[in-house]
């Protein structure tokens, strides 16, 4: 039944349709549950019709008789039980009839001047032994304009009642307690009694002020027959008739009807924004799982690199040694009484090998070995923490449930990191992995000394190296001495055998270390762009849910401030 408004009302109603009408797009895309999304297209539905009361208490509290009082009537059945009870929608009609509505209950028409503007809901008793009942019961509360609770002067309050009265207070619903069978209580003292333990009661546990109204619906049901005036004002009904012409007017039920409208659209922003935030708690805890991998995967990357700084620094003390030894060798070797030995080419590569070189040559493939060897470790370690991270994240849902299409999706995203994890552990951890390392290394010689060493190994490699340059520096020396046989300029090439030493010697080095540290870094790198791209899908979808997740929660925002904007307007 619609109610003709002012031009200002119309305002107002179409500006109360606006903002509930983005709350329910917000919270359609938000998936909330189709109650919510039911409940707001019947407010919106509702905003142009008449004011509706829904009148609740406990099973026997007399709400029936109560209703049939004010309206004068006796179509709704009174004394029910429990199971016999049924939702009574009362509206206006220009004669009396009774028709059901499937599901729930029945309609009943009444050609009452009340019902013109005012539509009453005769619910079953809260505490009703079937389930369905107070199910009902709660489904029509949000939709209500008003709520008048009655409760029963024999059993006033009670921690049932109280518990009810919060479910409504949660909804923001104006609410008016009704006392029923005041005439139970035989004295006014008693009567003053019972209403202030009402009122102090109801205040006190809801922090409220709320409107506490005695009647006796069985004395007004008689007031009605017998015409009494006097007993009509005994039942409390004329009180209650002065109550609802001085706060039930027009514009009182106009203001109500867009406050219960704005305080089901404040439920459900709340409840909506409250689901948001936690998907937005849940994805963020997404994203930490993404970040911790790439702490730990920076956290391997700062460390590969210091190992192998420090294995490199290891390497060139190694070769400083040799170029010292180096200097001694050409230092004894280049005397007069040694220049027959400088033809001997075998005898001074000999000597050579265990004066200067030494153990070099297996040094660095042993500090090349171990840097292979921890290369391995710590990319297995990480790897498995990586993978136990994604493993440990898997079995966690939101508590508010996703929908399952987005789940789906996060799980499918999830399982392809997962898997591509797996196959990078699996590589590593494979027998061949050391091997894979040498050959890394290996190649680094190769490239940097222009000498295949994978069959020979880095060792035998830097022997082979560093002894032709030593032979190949006598060689010149004992040519020059065989052709030109002065001795006198031998300190001169002793001099720039040591100084052309240096110099190849130190450049073999500095390929090596250059080679090895681009082998290893890149290697490092590799490993890590691997797992950069294993979990970028993931974070991607992680990172556009946040967006649409905080974009949900500012547009819900700008809503919960136009709706106290309306209210305040209404309540000023």
């Amino acid at each position: 039944m619609q109610i003709n408004y002012s031009k200002k009302q119309k305002e107002t109603t179409q500006k109360v349709r606006d903002v509930l009408t983005e709350l329910l797009a917000c919270a359609s895309s938000a998936n909330m549950p189709s109650e919510q999304i039911d409940m707001l297209k019947e407010t919106l539905q509702a905003l142009e019709d008449s004011f509706l009361v829904v009148v609740v208490g406990e099973f026997n509290a007399g709400k029936s008789s109560f209703i049939n009082a004010l309206l004068n009537t006796d179509k709704l059945e009174e004394g029910v039980t429990p199971t016999t009870a049924q939702i009574n929608l009362i509206r206006y009609g220009e004669t009396e009839s009774i028709s059901p509505i499937e599901n729930w209950g029945q309609m009943v028409k009444l050609p009452n001047d009340l019902l013109e503007s005012v539509s009453f809901v005769d619910t079953p008793g809260t505490n009703a032994v079937i389930t369905e009942h107070e199910v009902l019961t709660r489904w029509f509360l949000p939709r209500a304009d008003m709520v008048l609770f009655i409760t029963s002067a024999d059993r006033p309050f009670s921690e049932s009642e109280n518990r009810f009265l919060h479910s409504i207070q949660d909804w923001g619903k104006k609410t008016v307690l009704i006392l029923n069978k005041i005439d139970l209580l035989q004295t006014s003292d008693e009567k003053q009694q019972v209403i202030d333990f009402v009122k102090d009661s109801a205040e006190k546990a809801l922090k409220v002020e709320i409107p506490v109204i005695p009647v006796s619906s069985r004395q007004a049901k008689k007031a009605r027959s017998s015409m009494s005036r006097e007993l009509w004002q005994e039942s409390g009904f004329e009180a209650l008739e002065q109550f609802i012409q001085d706060k039930m007017d027009e514009k009182a039920r106009f203001t109500m009807k867009m406050l219960s409208a704005l305080g089901i659209g404040s439920k459900v922003e709340a409840e909506t924004s409250n689901r948001v935030r936690n998907e937005l708690q849940f994805y963020n805890e997404d994203l930490q799982l993404t970040e911790t991998i790439r702490k730990e995967v920076e956290l391997y990357r700062n460390d590969m690199l210091k190992e192998i700084d420090r294995s490199m620094k290891e390497i060139h003390a190694i070769f400083s040694e040799i170029k010292i030894r180096g200097h001694q060798y050409f230092e004894d070797l280049f005397v007069v009484k040694n220049i027959p030995n400088i033809l001997k080419k075998d005898k001074n590569r000999i000597m050579f090998q265990e004066n200067v070189l030494q153990n070099m040559p297996t040094e660095v493939e042993r500090k090349t070995t171990e840097l292979v060897e921890s290369l391995s470790s710590q990319q297995q370690r990480m790897v498995q923490l990586v993978r136990q991270q994604i493993e440990n994240r898997k079995s966690q849902f939101p508590a508010a449930g996703l929908p399952k299409e987005v789940m789906d999706q996060r799980s499918e995203l999830m399982k392809r990191m997962q898997n591509s994890i797996d196959s990078i552990l699996e590589k590593i951890e494979s027998d061949i992995a050391l091997d894979i390392g040498m050959k890394h290394a290996q190649s680094a010689v190769t490239a940097g000394l222009a000498i295949e060493v994978s069959a020979i190994g880095i060792g035998a490699a830097l022997t082979t190296i560093a002894t032709t340059v030593a032979a190949d520096l006598l060689g010149i020396v004992a040519a020059f001495w065989v052709g030109v046989a002065g001795f006198l300029v031998l300190p001169y090439y002793k001099k720039k055998a040591q100084r052309e030493f240096d110099e190849k010697i130190g450049g073999i080095e500095e390929k090596l270390i250059t080679s090895l540290q681009n082998e290893f870094t890149q290697e490092v790198e590799d490993q890590i762009s691997q797992i950069n791209t294993a979990v970028r899908p993931f974070e991607r979808f992680v990172e556009a849910s946040i967006e649409s997740g905080q974009n949900q929660l500012d547009e819900l925002d700008e809503i919960r401030d136009k709706m106290d904007s309306l209210r305040e307007g209404l309540e000023g």
